[in-house]
């Protein structure tokens, strides 16, 4: 089911280059940080490696500016600093472009940066950085819209509206109000009722949710995230959950967290390189890397194969400053 590893992807030369940092300063790992000394750590991390550097920490709100001016600016090398969502944001924008993309893991699941290998210490993560390598990874896509991890269906994207009404009304932190609006939605379990084809011809299916993620998910045991060992494969990764009811729904999230979701005989996976999902609704709601979308029906998900030049840790045991150079 897999192909080759993350770390078997195209690599070039690391970052002595010309290079845009932009940091979400909000982020849960700046929060409580002395800013002007992790900027100056991180400015001469890169520039120890030969890099032009120009760096700006910015508020939330600020962000897709930010990272468009850099986008539009001669760096080769554009690094977003942020959660999931800051770099979904990101790769929508950069990639017609055909830039370089660094991701600073700086939010709460920091997905793509763990299958990336980097470190989540930020101090670690910008110091494998600077002496990373580049290498071509694929990307997912839905109606057009890009995404980097995964796109979920069904059930959850009322979870995450919900999570998001509660912080807001209630001011409470996320993980509080994802428990909250988890236990509010799952009682009453709303059903996805959808025809998916991927090439063999639309087949009705009834599920509180389907995932389709960008490479799919290796079903390594004992791991309580879902993790990809490859992300140069060309494939989509199908999941479908059989469950019709809480109980089921429960008992599949359950082997989830302990990485035991693998052996669940009521959740069907399947691979593709493109996939259709056709439905009777207007529109259809889903998460893609946590932002919530709408779009109308038929969905059409397609794999682009090695599209995304990111910077990523090197694989290849090089000392530190190997990766430099102008």
């Amino acid at each position: 089911m897999m192909a080759a590893s993350a770390a078997q992807a195209s690599r070039q030369e690391g970052p002595g280059r010309k290079t845009a940092i932009i940091l979400n300063r909000s982020a849960g790992s700046l929060v409580g940080q002395p800013i002007e000394e992790t900027v100056a750590a991180i400015r001469n991390a890169f520039e120890r490696q030969g890099a032009e550097v120009a760096l700006s920490a910015v508020e939330p709100a600020d962000c897709t500016g930010a990272i468009r001016k850099a986008i539009e600016s001669d760096a080769e090398l554009v690094i977003v600093g942020g959660g999931d969502g800051t770099i979904h944001t990101a790769v929508n924008m950069i990639l017609p472009t055909g830039k370089i993309l660094g991701i600073l893991p700086l939010g709460t699941m920091n997905l793509l940066a763990r299958d990336l290998k980097t470190p989540l210490d930020l101090e670690e993560a910008f110091e494998a950085l600077a002496t990373g390598e580049v290498r071509s990874i694929d990307v997912a896509e839905v109606n057009g819209k890009v995404y980097l991890n995964s796109s979920v269906l069904g059930f959850y994207p009322q979870v995450v509206q919900e999570r998001e009404e509660k912080r807001k009304r209630h001011r409470l932190l996320k993980w509080p109000a994802m428990g909250l609006a988890l236990v509010r939605t799952i009682r009453r379990l709303p059903l996805l009722d959808v025809r998916i084809d991927w090439g063999e011809g639309p087949r009705r299916v009834r599920t509180p949710v389907l995932v389709v993620s960008n490479n799919p998910y290796d079903g390594e045991a004992g791991s309580m995230l879902l993790r990809r060992n490859s992300l140069d494969s060309g494939k989509l990764g199908v999941y479908v959950a059989r469950q019709r009811d809480t109980w089921g729904l429960l008992r599949l999230m359950g082997r989830t967290v302990l990485g035991t979701w693998q052996h669940d005989e009521e959740l069907e996976t399947l691979t593709a390189a493109q996939l259709t999902v056709h439905s009777r609704r207007h529109r259809l709601k889903m998460v893609n890397d946590g932002e919530i979308l709408q779009m109308e029906p038929p969905l059409n998900y397609r794999i682009r194969h090695k599209a995304l030049k990111i910077l990523a840790p090197r694989t290849d045991g090089a000392p530190d400053g190997a990766g430099g150079g102008a």
